[in-house]
């Protein structure tokens, strides 16, 4: 007896009969023997085939914080999972989880329900899809989110945004946080850097994500020097920040090159953000605190990788009273 294949079951018809994978942007219509540009899903008689359901490319327990959400559950300790597969084109080229390992010794499974539990058994607060694209992970991604909320775990996702709509609002309902890893702002940059049909559908993920679902967002851009760090593309893109998601959205700033040119554009995009409006701008330097925008009392300590909440009471500054908007609970806010 055979094992039958994993099929995706976000998929649609096209007019001449050829399912669709609707999963992320590409929306890839896979006759049976083809295969679709994440390399993970191929067209079958029984239909789109999952090649990396229930594989794990790597988990790993330790502070949410790891992940570039630091606003959500501080010093929180989180079960990071993630799988193979990208939607980008350049990911594909050069990210470390593109291709499933061809040594079936490697290739480690994990259901979604044995993930969610070994968060609970393990007294993790959360669960977060931190390593491959969720997009093209979807029906995995989704089972896994469900099952640790029905736990009372925390959940969050770290994606570029190439999910679909119709794949956000299947598991919307039950995801407390995103980390958007935004390429740039403008069609020139994603040609480079991210290789999508169509850049601005992340911006419209990120926005459904916020005030739909009312998820907290966190925002990470890689500054590389030449292709995303001009001074009227980084003002667009922090003015999508402040008006889009809110100016209380943390935006963390990271260097994509190395170099002293891109150091130095990075040091600029982050007084860019700050100078327009958004309230907590973080860069990669260790040990970064959270202070309050109205009086810089500090919030958060940040030393050594330990993350301390030393300044509120509840979610507000405990010495002025402003609210920091901090996630804090598993209950979302209206």
């Amino acid at each position: 007896m055979t094992n039958q294949p994993e099929l995706a079951d976000l998929t649609s018809v096209g007019a001449d009969g050829v399912p669709v994978c609707n999963a992320c942007q590409w929306h890839c219509a896979l006759p049976p023997g083809t295969t679709g540009r994440c390399q993970m899903r191929s067209g079958s008689a029984e239909g789109i085939v999952l090649h990396n359901h229930g594989l794990i490319a790597g988990a790993s327990i330790g502070p949410i914080e790891d992940h570039r959400l630091w606003h959500f559950f501080p010093d929180s300790l989180v079960l990071a999972i993630g799988g193979w597969g990208y939607a980008t084109v350049t990911d594909q080229g050069r990210g470390p989880y593109g291709s499933i390992p061809l040594d079936p010794a490697k290739q480690r499974k994990l259901e979604a329900n044995r993930a969610a539990n070994f968060a609970l058994e393990r007294l993790c607060r959360g669960v977060v899809w931190a390593f491959g694209e969720p997009a093209v992970n979807h029906e995995y991604v989704r089972g896994l989110i469900q099952l640790s909320r029905a736990a009372s775990r925390y959940t969050a996702i770290v994606t570029t945004g190439a999910m679909t709509l119709e794949a956000l609002d299947q598991f919307g309902h039950y995801l407390d946080g995103m980390n958007l890893d935004l390429r740039g702002f403008s069609a020139a940059s994603y040609a480079r850097l991210g290789g999508l049909p169509d850049w601005r559908q992340v911006l419209a993920v990120a926005e459904r994500t916020r005030h739909h679902w009312k998820c907290h967002m966190e925002v990470t851009t890689r500054i590389h020097h030449g292709v995303n760090d001009s001074v009227d593309e980084l003002r667009a893109l922090v003015g999508w920040i402040k008006e889009a998601l809110g100016a209380h959205t943390p935006w963390h700033v990271l260097p994509g090159d190395a170099g002293s040119e891109t150091s130095a554009a990075t040091m600029r995009a982050r007084r860019l953000g700050m100078e327009h409006g958004l309230q907590y701008v973080y860069g990669s330097e260790p040990n970064q605190a959270t202070r309050c925008p109205a009086c810089h009392h500090t919030l958060i300590t940040r030393t050594g990788g330990v993350s301390r909440l030393v300044g509120l009471n509840g979610s507000a500054c405990g010495e002025c009273g402003h609210e920091s908007r901090l996630h804090l609970s598993i209950f979302k806010q209206r």
